[in-house]
């Protein structure tokens, strides 16, 4: 039986999983004053409200953050994490993805999870980041020593079951930056920043997919040995791509 693990994120909650995903993902809750999708002018859906749906076998999360979140420094203050906490409970969520594209507050996000763990340990909790050229050059880049940061006091306290690196921008990277820093990003979440590499997840973007990055990010998930790889907006991935990511890694797939 396989050890590598997929899955990814949608943002409607009405679509559901391929079979064979063990995490989806719900979101994206950008609106982080508000909890809710959409901007405080423009809200959508909200955690807080809506139960969790049924996904065939996946577990199921809600994402805290995202492309274009606001505001910074969130959550800021022990109501708003109570607030996270509580709707994840009270709605039956499995647990909380925490997209921080917009410097999330560190310290309240590691005493976010580990309540959510002291709630119930069942409850499930995931870091995703971009690791991209910032994160792989700390020393060149503020933006980057912020990221290496968050992720190192996680891994130091142990909050989080997941690290998703995010190896994608709108699309998938060209060749030249894909070379340059995925195999990069992986060995510095491991080796670096003390990340057990079970806990990696590589992260890709269905835009811009051909057989050549599929296989190469495909190969850095076996030859690295790390937990597995997920998809953004999954629904747009081809059934031919995600037979060759069940195939290369031996993904059981329950008919």
């Amino acid at each position: 039986m396989s050890d590598f693990i997929i899955g990814g994120w949608t943002q409607k909650l009405t679509n559901q999983p391929p079979n064979g995903f063990s995490y989806t993902m719900y979101g994206m809750i950008t609106n982080l004053s508000g909890l809710t999708s959409g901007t405080v002018n423009n809200p959508g859906w909200s955690p807080t409200q809506e139960t969790a749906p049924a996904a065939n076998s996946s577990s199921v999360l809600w994402t805290y953050g995202g492309g274009l979140c606001s505001p910074n420094a969130m959550p800021s203050s022990q109501d708003e994490i109570d607030q996270i906490v509580e709707c994840t409970i009270d709605k039956q969520w499995q647990g909380v993805d925490v997209d921080d594209e917009c410097n999330m507050d560190i310290n309240n996000i590691v005493t976010m999870m580990q309540q959510l763990k002291s709630r119930n340990a069942n409850l499930t909790t995931s870091y995703t980041f971009l690791a991209g050229w910032d994160y792989n050059n700390p020393a060149a880049s503020q933006h980057g020593q912020a990221i290496n940061n968050s992720v190192t006091q996680i891994a130091n306290a142990d909050a989080a079951d997941r690290y998703i690196l995010m190896c994608y921008a709108s699309a998938m990277w060209s060749q030249t930056d894909i070379e340059n820093n995925v195999a990069a990003a992986i060995d510095r979440t491991i080796n670096t920043n003390g990340v057990p590499k079970k806990k990696v997840i590589l992260a890709l973007t269905p835009r811009g997919l051909d057989d050549w990055n599929l296989d190469y990010f495909l190969d850095q998930v076996i030859n690295f040995d790390i937990g597995g790889l997920f998809i953004w907006d999954f629904t747009s991935l081809s059934s031919s791509d995600l037979n060759t990511i069940e195939t290369r890694l031996g993904i059981q797939v329950q008919s």
